[in-house]
Formats: C-alpha cells, structure tokens, sequence
C-alpha cells in the first residue's frame, strides 16, 4: 500500500461531516432565534401605559432606544411611558 503525501486530498470522515453538520444546524438555530428576537409585540401585548410607574419609564428602560422607540415594542414611544418588560438601566 502507498503512503498518501502531504499534498494528496484524503476523504472526510465521518466525524468531521457530523461536526459540519452540527455547526451548520448551530448557526442556522441562532440566527433563526435572532430574527424571531428583533420582532416586535403590540403595545397591549405588554400592557403598555402613557403614565410612568414612579421611577419606572421608557427613559430609564434598558430597552428604549433614543429618541423615541424600543427594541420590544412596535411604535413610537415616549420618554414618560411604561410597559411590563420594563428594565432598569443601572445594574
């Protein structure tokens, strides 16, 4: 039997296709995951309020994004406003 050189191409094994495989089905189940994560809810899917709750609004919301929208929430969205998904920015 011949010694393959360096230089020759050998077959894939099986255990560098299911590697393959299982990083290719990786990537497509996170960026599947992403897209589903950038849509957007309705405001009454989040009981969303014109008022703010105390300290607790859009303006202090980790999720709100200057000037006036949010990652979560369709629509414009004011500084004052108030939502259950709310998240404090600091910590």
């Amino acid at each position: 039997m011949k010694n393959p050189s360096k230089n020759e191409l050998s077959p894939m094994s099986r255990r560098t296709m299911l590697v393959g495989v299982v990083v290719a089905g990786a990537a497509s189940l996170q960026a599947t995951t992403y897209a589903n994560a950038t849509a957007r809810v309705s405001k009454s899917a989040v009981h969303f309020q014109t008022v703010s709750n105390g300290v607790k609004n859009c303006g202090s919301c980790k999720n709100s994004i200057v000037p006036s929208a949010c990652r979560f929430v369709e629509g414009p969205v004011s500084s004052d406003d108030y939502c259950w998904i709310w998240l404090s920015k600091v910590g």
